[in-house]
């Protein structure tokens, strides 16, 4: 039987078990990739505070969104939100609905056909007026497409839905 033995050569090839104490330079890379971190979220940070989101969006974009609370509007029987997204001349009109009417005009084709599905919506913006054609659907109605066109115009700020 043979016994084994440690070799001495080999005993030198083993890492000393003495620990040394570590310089600051061995955490040199996480400290600049904290600093890296640090810089990226002040640069996001200060270009949300110099150009908030709202500004960044652009004019077509805006008419998508009241075109889609329009819509949404309809799908989900919020009468305030339907009136906010219509322009002042078409309020004012004698025959805008009223909040009971409006509600019985949506309730029914809500509740036979589904939602409005609205997969796409063309725009296209000249000054203050807007043409959009809304490519729209029910949920239960897929095969029955259509197509509506929209005049949408600048209201101070806001982009209003109007009949003309």
């Amino acid at each position: 039987m043979s016994a084994k033995r440690p070799d001495p050569a080999a005993q030198d090839d083993l890492p000393n078990s003495e620990h040394e104490p570590r310089s600051w330079r061995a955490a040199l890379p996480f400290l600049i990739a904290f600093v890296l971190i640090i810089v990226v979220i002040a640069w996001i940070a200060l270009s949300h505070l110099v150009r908030p989101s709202e500004e960044r969006v652009s004019e077509d974009t805006k008419v998508q969104y009241v075109v889609n609370d329009l819509y949404s509007a309809r799908n989900s029987l919020n009468y305030d939100l339907y009136r906010g997204a219509q322009c002042e001349a078409n309020v004012a009109s004698k025959g805008f609905p009223t909040a009971a009417q409006f509600a019985d005009a949506n309730r029914g084709p809500l509740e036979r056909d589904g939602k409005i599905v609205v997969p796409e919506m063309d725009v296209e913006v000249t000054g203050s007026r807007a043409a959009v054609t809304v490519h729209e659907h029910r949920e239960n109605t897929e095969d029955k497409k259509t197509t509506t066109d929209l005049t949408v115009v600048k209201q101070g700020e806001d982009w209003k839905v109007c009949a003309s």
